[in-house]
């Protein structure tokens, strides 16, 4: 779209998600898994790193990824309305998906926690919801994001002890440090080769946390808010933050009441007994943690004071995609045996200060970009290779 055409608060949203994401993966040092046990302090070297980490993980891990999930939904609804009669939007769309597929997989061999590989494989469903109805488009994407299969996958697991996703939590420890020492200190090809076999562990972690069907369960919100074009109604997003402000008290309530109870009663928690029962109140926190955020920043984007101040992440959303994938190169070349292989050798407090560092730049970039150009780098590619699908 022109500039003149784009709705400035949904790229400032995604401006503002893309920060969130660059804090999660620079505090991971773009591990994107659990560290075998000999590196288990990766992010964790003092106090202040251990206080820091507490906060990225209460305020950020797993809320932002929900906001950028909800706004591809929100992306293709856009799309949408502006081909409506087009008989050919819907292959278009595919082959779209199918070039981000690609963008993805090149980004997942230097980067194994790559989302757009998901998000192009997930929305190859989207058009099948094209004439859904309203109300059971809500149904279906309120049933994903609570993350209800996996909850009823763990209640049968518990009950038949028997495992139906596999133990993607339990993985040899020789294999988590062969995997840290490629990425510490191999060959550029070598970590190349390591992460395009990682693939099936992602699918597994994707399935195994029901990550996959929260994710199409935003897309669906997504479309449905763009159906509904909530983001010309900023008064809608103060209902939402109601509904999400007592979502999360009463989420963090029952959290709370799990915790204290399994201490007092010194109950062994593996992973699978914690997700049958602080599984879905954890997903349903976050998502109400999410929805403060997006509301919040609607609401203050009425405001005039805060919407100059909330225009800084405009270019930066702007380009997204662009965004997203300059993060990786950063994080890589800072944290991989490729760059400066600093992986491991500061924690979380130092990570959270690189990666603002690094959105500030990017931030620069982003303005000066788009005084010369209508699209970011990526964006321009994108387009470029998805006009090539109409011949």
């Amino acid at each position: 779209m022109a500039k003149t055409q784009r709705i400035e608060v949904i790229d400032v949203l995604r401006g503002f998600t893309l920060l969130g994401i660059g804090i999660i993966h620079f505090v991971e040092q773009y591990y994107a898994g659990a560290p075998p046990e000999e590196h288990a302090n990766l992010m964790t070297h003092n106090l202040f790193d251990q206080i820091v980490l507490g906060l990225v993980s209460f305020l950020i891990s797993g809320k932002f990824f929900m906001i950028f999930s909800f706004l591809f939904g929100l992306s293709f609804a856009i799309q949408l309305n502006n081909n409506q009669g087009d008989p050919h939007f819907v292959r278009r769309f595919i082959w779209r998906l199918f070039i981000l597929f690609v963008i993805g997989a090149i980004h997942h061999l230097h980067y194994r926690g790559d989302i757009l590989t998901i998000y192009a494989m997930l929305g190859f469903l989207l058009p099948l919801f094209i004439r859904v109805s309203d109300k059971w488009l809500l149904i279906i994407a309120a049933f994903l994001i609570a993350n209800v299969p996996t909850f009823l996958t763990r209640v049968v697991e518990f009950i038949t002890h028997t495992s139906l996703t596999g133990d993607f939590f339990e993985t040899p420890q020789s294999e988590l440090l062969q995997y840290y020492n490629t990425v510490k200190s191999g060959t550029y090809f070598e970590i190349l080769k390591a992460n395009f076999f990682e693939f099936k562990s992602k699918m597994q972690f994707q399935v195994g946390s029901g990550r996959i069907y929260i994710t199409f369960g935003l897309f669906l919100l997504g479309l449905y808010a763009g159906r509904k074009n909530i983001f010309a109604q900023p008064e809608i997003f103060k209902k939402w933050m109601k509904w999400a402000l007592w979502t999360f008290l009463i989420c963090f309530v029952i959290l709370l009441t799990i915790g204290l109870t399994v201490s007092a009663l010194k109950i062994e928690m593996d992973y699978k007994l914690w997700g049958l029962l602080g599984g879905m109140p954890y997903d349903l926190l976050n998502a109400a943690m999410a929805t403060i955020y997006v509301s919040l920043t609607v609401i203050l984007f009425q405001k005039e004071k805060w919407k100059t101040r909330l225009l800084v992440f405009l270019e930066a959303g702007r380009m997204g995609l662009t965004t997203y994938v300059m993060q990786t190169v950063f994080g890589t070349l800072i944290f991989f045996s490729y760059g400066l292989g600093l992986l491991g050798e500061f924690g979380a407090g130092i990570a959270v200060g690189i990666a603002l560092v690094v959105f500030t730049l990017q931030i620069a970039f982003s303005k000066w970009w788009f005084t010369r150009f209508q699209y970011g780098p990526l964006e321009w590619v994108w387009r470029r290779l998805t006009a090539m699908g109409r011949r």
